[in-house]
């Protein structure tokens, strides 16, 4: 532990002295337990008066803490300790489609349920089909490999069943799904379409990913297409802690 709290300084070196001295202060402070795993930070205007900072430096300390996963932010409600120490992300780097293959390296997920649905009512958006249609649906949780059997995402995935006549699945799977298929059925995914939403993480999510209820999470969904047909769905709710996302858009020139 010594030596995390002697590595925080490499982390926080880039930022103007001040803010480094408030961040790392208020490190140690988090790091004694003073405010604990669930307490308040004094206020801005509480940390201004004390440090004699700009309310803006203020807010650069405290989004250094936000960055290493110690503190959350909440409007109305204040800045909440929510770790001891820094929590480690998975980061999913894509430069195109076809790094989604990529996604599951180095993770594993443990499956939980693997069920034949017919698409009720609240699926039908999810799923882009009529109510009744056919789904094979998996669900579990994802981990990382560091730290390990450390929960990074829960994971539900949805394949239509035109396409759901799969090799049998084992506890764990450590491959995406919509690779199965292609593989099975002989074909290739034309599109994926992805959409990121905020979230809070509550009740049962909470208590699997183990995280404070109430706290930030993003729920990624992608639907994987063959031309205009969706052939499989899948969601996943993160902590916003565990997890982030890297795009890199290539320019390129054509020849006139």
């Amino acid at each position: 532990m010594q030596d995390e709290i002697e590595a925080y300084p490499a982390v926080l070196a880039p930022a103007p002295p001040r803010h480094i001295d408030l961040a790392r202060t208020l490190m140690q402070e988090i790091h004694n337990g003073h405010p604990a795993v669930g307490e308040l930070l004094p206020t801005e205007a509480e940390l201004c008066e004390k440090w004699n900072l700009s309310r803006y430096a203020v807010r650069q300390a405290v989004q250094k803490l936000c960055s290493l996963g110690l503190v959350t932010r909440q409007a109305g409600v204040g800045t909440r300790v929510v770790s001891d120490r820094p929590l480690s992300r998975f980061m999913q780097v894509m430069d195109s489609p076809a790094d989604l293959v990529g996604y599951a390296k180095g993770t594993t997920l443990r499956k939980s349920l693997c069920e034949r649905i017919n698409a009720d009512e609240c699926l039908t958006a999810l799923l882009r089909c009529s109510p009744g249609v056919n789904w094979l649906h998996i669900a579990g949780t994802r981990y990382g490999s560091a730290p390990p059997n450390e929960a990074i995402a829960l994971v539900d995935i949805y394949v239509d069943g035109a396409f759901s006549e799969l090799p049998p699945l084992g506890a764990t799977l450590d491959v995406p799904v919509y690779t199965m298929v292609e593989k099975q059925y002989g074909i290739k995914v034309t599109r994926v379409e992805q959409e990121v939403q905020g979230l809070l993480i509550e009740g049962t999510q909470a208590d699997v990913l183990q995280v404070p209820e109430g706290s930030a999470g993003l729920r990624i969904i992608r639907t994987y297409f063959l031309r205009d047909k969706v052939i499989a769905v899948t969601t996943g709710v993160h902590p916003a802690s565990r997890f982030s996302y890297s795009t890199t858009y290539q320019l390129t020139q054509t020849v006139a």
